[in-house]
């Protein structure tokens, strides 16, 4: 099995395709990256800018390449001993009807030979399509609807969209377009109120996503014959699995794959760890992000935070109550039709248990609602009558926490799979409806927990992340816990994703650890903050929560051009779900909003103000940001970087981050590098991304070197002392007698005013590092090329803030 040294991310589509990617092959090679990380490469809807909304698992995405040119970027990969890990999307596919698969569906119901590809609750017979813009009735009065023959076939007709029709119509007058409807397997409804009748499993709530039974073989075997062929002719040497959460039996899933590097989508929770039964390497790497950004936060700057932001709010709730609140909005708005078909199913196993069949269903909905929104990881994964002990653990805290009565006392009997004696019988329809509610529960904690609670409460955004914890983002912080959870990874994981930023993240690692640099300054930003509140006044919108994401946002992403900044706000407002939603648009309030954010931009007191703190927060996140590219790369697991971001990358959310990316630059950068440099040019001018790319490219080519230090070599923390330890992080890669030793700086804003470097003994003064037994005392910076002495932090520390030492 080809294990990665570093993986290299890249987002297909369109306007950037195979040829382009084969353009980049050497200046990948060359700045250190061992393995190409594509998005999906198989055939999606038409102008994907993604690839996850596959149409055809059978063949490559015309749009972004030829067979041919996929084969020459391949051969170009293997002549530079590169390897190729692709995304695959075994969970759904396009609802759409360039779909064959769906059509067909569509076209015959349950009569299709595959209709036990998709997900579909067949109860009801008819598919509810969520497509129209307007109430049934209406869209049907205003002949909205057309029956039409094309190809000799008689279709139905809606704007752009055309539906199969099983049947066809004797003239085209709304009567006859009504009547031949009620005749199809499909009812059509109006997207804003179909939330409650959805009665198949999609990809979250993105009603044109459908989900796959892959735990079927037939449905395994169609959707993964093309890329598994690939892998088996040594083109793709790795798979990444999206959201494989969303699987019925992800373990049964990946028992199916191939022996090639292969790591899981799966979003870890706070404590939380890969189970121990998967065939994989890892998981793509939210976790290491969160971690690697804790030790970057002042604990009680943070805690102050809090309370500056409760105050300017009027807030009385924690993030405990908001995310519990947020799950079960999600439930209620988003999820109806799961919800309620979950609670159906549960009501009907409740009226064979004696102690259950007097409980009415709303309390058992209730009872259902409050036990889901209690747990705090994405998902459990009973799929037999064994339950691990973290199941069982996470299971019980979450009916705990939930509630009690005799409705919690049922749905215990239910999740635990302990149905009474005289019903032992039915403890496989127990463990049916739990593997369905496994499969519910994730995309319920994304929606609540990303993509509501990590918008609406913003008292430090740096830390509402992908992967972040239900219960707040003080189990990441400090060295010890970077410390404690490395050497789990080098114990459990040792080649899982290390990454900081990704397609799917909040915000880029440089505007996070931007962000970050407020812990470090809390009162500065609480003064700040209530000065532009005065400068600015927003009677009628943002409010006070939405205000102190804005500022933050401008602060991370400065410069950031008003479209962009105004394309993300309306982005965070809709997912907050406070005034507006995606669901039920209030267009009022958010031109209220986007009107105030323009008037930032004009207002020329608040800028020249908005700029002082800008730049000390530049400044201080530019040495953090840096620290952490650091230790992604000498940490346990694979280093992953997210296209570009090998220079200074100011992105927020998507769509943001994924606008063109210039390679021509950053190949110009790295040749320029590569042929001379001076490092005090380097240093002087670190806001052009140079003083990132040479970190980078100086580490990965160290790594390369030394595959086996870092992927064999033990992880070992290193005891910091004197008068400035609590600002340094340092351990050490060993393997046998081979020793590496890697030392970065934290909390840098207490220690040198903006613009100053965080070097040498008047900084650092006694600070030293405590070398193990058998480490050479004198080695050498790869980073400076100057031998130094390992334990005095002002060697390490002279020229550069950043220490990775190799042995003389």
């Amino acid at each position: 099995m080809r294990i990665p040294g570093s993986t290299y991310r890249l987002q297909f589509n369109r306007d950037f395709r195979f040829a382009d990617a084969l353009r980049i092959v050497d200046y990948l090679h060359e700045l250190g990256i061992t393995d190409l990380y594509a998005s999906p490469i198989l055939k999606a809807r038409p102008s994907s800018d993604h690839g996850y909304d596959v149409i055809d698992p059978t063949q490559l995405n015309e749009e972004i390449g030829t067979p041919e040119e996929f084969d020459q970027l391949c051969r170009a990969l293997h002549v530079k001993g590169m390897g190729l890990i692709v995304d695959i999307v075994p969970n759904h596919m396009a609802a759409s009807l360039d779909n064959p698969w769906w059509f067909d569906v569509l076209e015959k119901g349950q009569g299709s030979a595959y209709a036990e590809f998709f997900d579909v609750n067949w109860e009801s017979r008819k598919v509810l399509l969520p497509i129209l813009g307007k109430p049934y009735g209406e869209v049907l009065e205003n002949q909205e609807l057309v029956i039409r023959f094309d190809d000799g076939r008689p279709v139905l007709q809606y704007y752009e969209q055309k539906l199969p029709l099983a049947a066809g119509a004797e003239n085209y007058g709304t009567v006859a377009v009504d009547r031949v409807l009620a005749r199809q397997h499909y009812r059509l409804a109006y997207w804003r109120k179909a939330a409650d009748s959805i009665n198949y499993r999609r990809f979250f709530d993105i009603s044109d996503l459908i989900g796959l039974r892959t735990e079927r073989d037939d449905v395994f075997e169609a959707t993964h014959a093309y890329v598994l062929k690939l892998v088996h002719e040594g083109k793709v040497t790795g798979l990444r699995i999206d959201h494989i959460d969303g699987l019925l039996d992800p373990a049964q899933y990946l028992e199916r794959l191939p022996e090639v590097y292969v790591v899981t989508e799966k979003i870890l929770a706070g404590n939380e760890q890969l189970p121990e039964n998967w065939r994989t390497q890892g998981s793509t790497g939210y976790d290491f992000l969160n971690f690697v950004n804790g030790p970057f936060i002042d604990r009680d700057g943070f805690r102050k935070l809090q309370q500056i932001y409760d105050g300017f709010t009027g807030t009385a709730k924690t993030f405990t109550e908001v995310f519990h609140d947020c799950k079960r909005q999600v439930m209620q708005e988003l999820f109806a039709g799961e919800l309620n078909t979950l609670v159906d199913r549960l009501t009907r196993l409740a009226e064979d248990d004696r102690h259950a069949r007097d409980l009415h269903k709303a309390e058992l909905k209730e009872a259902f609602i409050s036990v889901t929104a209690c747990l705090p990881v994405y998902r459990t994964y009973l799929s037999d009558d064994r339950i691990s002990e973290t199941d069982r653990t996470y299971i019980e805290g979450a009916l705990a926490a939930a509630g009690r009565g005799a409705a919690f006392d049922f749905l215990r009997r239910v999740l635990l799979l302990e149905p009474a004696w005289y019903l032992r019988h039915r403890k496989p329809d127990y463990l049916q409806w739990v593997m369905r509610w496994q499969q519910f529960t994730g995309p319920i904690m994304a929606k609540g927990l990303e993509d509501t609670a990590f918008y609406l409460h913003n008292p430090l955004i740096s830390v509402n992340e992908v992967g972040g914890n239900s219960d707040g983002p003080e189990i990441y912080f400090g060295v010890e816990e970077f410390h404690r959870r490395n050497l789990a990874r080098r114990a459990h994981w040792p080649h899982t994703m290390n990454s900081t930023s990704t397609h799917d993240t909040k915000r880029s690692e440089d505007v996070r650890t931007r962000i970050d640099v407020l812990s470090e300054i809390p009162d500065e930003w609480a003064h700040s903050l209530h000065r532009w509140s005065r400068m600015n006044p927003s009677p009628d919108g943002p409010d006070a929560s939405e205000l102190a994401m804005i500022y933050q946002s401008m602060l991370g992403a400065w410069p950031i051009e008003p479209d962009r900044l105004k394309q993300y706000v309306t982005k965070a407002l809709r997912e907050a779900k406070a005034h507006t939603s995606w669901i039920d648009i209030n267009e009022g309030y958010e031109q209220r909003v986007l009107s105030f954010v323009d008037s930032l931009y004009a207002n020329e007191t608040f800028l020249n103000d908005f700029l002082r703190l800008q730049k000390k927060v530049s400044y201080f996140g530019v040495l953090t940001s840096l620290s952490q590219t650091v230790l992604k790369i000498a940490s346990p697991g694979i280093p992953d970087f997210y296209r570009g971001s090998e220079i200074w990358d100011f992105s927020l959310a998507d769509p943001d981050n994924r606008r063109p990316m210039d390679f021509g630059s950053r190949i110009d950068m790295l040749e320029a590098l590569k042929d001379e440099h001076s490092l005090g040019d380097i240093l002087k001018h670190w806001s052009d991304g140079r003083l990132k790319m040479y970190l980078i490219w100086k580490l990965l080519g160290f790594r390369r070197e030394n595959m086996e230090l870092f992927a064999e070599g033990e992880y070992v923390p290193l005891r910091v002392l004197g008068a400035r330890s609590e600002h340094v992080i340092a351990f050490a890669r060993r393997l046998h007698d081979r020793w590496c030793i890697v030392a970065v700086p934290r909390l840098c804003a207490s220690l040198v005013r903006t613009g100053s470097l965080p070097i040498g003994k008047k900084v650092w003064l006694d600070t030293r590092i405590e070398l193990p037994r058998g480490v050479p005392a004198h080695a050498q910076n790869i980073f400076t090329g100057k031998d130094v002495s390992q334990g005095r932090v002002s060697e390490l520390f002279e020229i550069l803030p950043f220490a990775v030492t190799e042995q003389l």
